[in-house]
């Protein structure tokens, strides 16, 4: 199976990336770590990635610590939005999930602000797993 995982160097993708090699542990899924370069901050914490070097290197330090053995496609994107970027990254490559962290946004923020990982919900034909 191929795995997205939204991958923004922030401590929810960690999270996801973590949880995701938990999960897959010699399973011999394809990892595909998606970085989307000049993302406009969809909330007050987001991480804005300005351009591909940028996204490049988050990605080098994600592959560090991932465990020797594992199918890792690296991919950076360019767009503004980051949501329809990465599912139609997913689409390309038919991938059979999107793993994806949560920001753990609540309430009027939530509603005001959005978040990608609603945006991925809605949006992905395949299912999105949401780590917190």
């Amino acid at each position: 199976m191929k795995v997205v995982v939204a991958y923004d160097g922030s401590s929810h993708s960690k999270k996801a990336l973590s949880f995701l090699v938990n999960l897959m542990a010699e399973k011999g899924w394809e990892i595909h770590l998606v970085t989307v370069a000049r993302e406009a901050p969809r909330t007050p914490e987001g991480v804005v990635i300005h351009d591909v070097s940028h996204a490049e290197s988050i990605q080098e330090e994600a592959s560090k610590v991932l465990p020797p053995g594992i199918n890792v496609v690296r991919k950076v994107l360019e767009s503004p939005d980051v949501a329809g970027a990465i599912v139609g990254y997913c689409e390309e490559v038919k991938c059979g999930i999107i793993v994806t962290g949560s920001r753990g946004l609540t309430g009027l923020r939530r509603v005001i602000l959005g978040s990608v990982s609603s945006a991925l919900v809605d949006k992905s034909k395949v299912p999105v797993l949401i780590v917190k």
